[in-house]
């Protein structure tokens, strides 16, 4: 089953989703999502899941600051930023 609206952009280009909307997909006020649109002109809203900015692991990513980053990707930034800070 799934859930269709039709929804008009605002001023600023914006939609709101409606609270049916938000609970058939289980997204609560606050919760991060992502917004995907296509070479076709699709476009798809979706919960976040953390991905890590520099090598693209989606199963280990935390969100650290602001940026999804995976241990070893953060392994290698510490080591980096400890070998620059001397």
């Amino acid at each position: 089953m799934a859930i269709l609206r039709n929804k008009k952009l605002n001023a600023k280009r914006g939609i709101c989703l409606n609270k049916d909307i938000c609970a058939f997909a289980g997204l609560n006020s606050g919760d991060p999502v992502d917004v995907i649109a296509e070479d076709n002109g699709t476009v798809t809203i979706r919960r976040h899941s953390p991905k890590c900015r520099f090598c693209g692991d989606n199963v280990n990513a935390k969100n650290v600051m602001g940026i999804d980053v995976c241990p070893s990707c953060a392994k290698r930034l510490a080591k980096e930023v400890g070998a620059n800070a001397e």
